[in-house]
């Protein structure tokens, strides 16, 4: 009986290695894709025009008043893909929208693999009168593998702490987000 335990915490401690060694590489090469667009976006080495895409919200909402949103899309050349047409890979995006002059507001950086186009990493910093909280979203294959600050410290009920009322309710719906912004630079890109 001690053998059989033995060897099944053996098994369980293995395991947990290999995905912390897995998780640990991930981060970095999550980390290291940050950088570089970052760089590229500050220092923009071409002479010609930069790759981005701006668009620019301002509403005015009955009982709340003003909202302003300002997002900007950073992609690819254009490529030609595997059925022969032309495309551009989103990989980076910005989106800062403030509510109520800038009583509140939400800055969103979202960013997805160059090459593939798939999702990476999504930052979001709320802003409620000063207040600002950081959290931050990892993905692989298409799923969240790590949030900061762990979902389960998250705020629970629907107040002005949630991550957005209307939006963000579990980790999962970032990627809901995220879709939704390949989809809108879809929509301006295509001829």
């Amino acid at each position: 009986m001690k053998l059989r335990l033995t060897l099944i915490m053996m098994a369980v401690v293995a395991t947990t290695s290999v995905l912390y060694a897995q998780n640990s590489k991930r981060m970095a090469q999550i980390r290291q894709a940050y950088a570089d667009r970052l760089e590229i976006m500050q220092n923009k080495p071409y002479d010609g025009p930069f790759n981005e895409i701006g668009v620019d919200v301002a509403q005015n909402f009955p009982g709340t008043g003003l909202y302003e949103r300002h997002d900007k899309f950073y992609f690819t050349q254009e490529q030609y893909s595997a059925d022969g047409s032309m495309c551009s890979l989103l990989y980076f995006v910005t989106s800062k929208a403030t509510y109520v002059h800038g009583m509140h507001g939400y800055y969103w950086e979202f960013l997805w693999d160059a090459m593939e186009g798939d999702p990476m990493f999504a930052l979001l910093v709320r802003d409620e009168g000063g207040t600002k909280k950081e959290y931050r979203f990892y993905f692989e294959n298409n799923k969240v593998i790590k949030t900061v600050p762990e979902f389960k410290q998250w705020p629970k009920e629907k107040s002005m702490e949630t991550l957005h009322p209307d939006v963000i309710d579990k980790p999962a719906d970032v990627l809901k987000l995220m879709k939704e912004k390949q989809a809108e630079f879809d929509a301006l890109i295509k001829k």
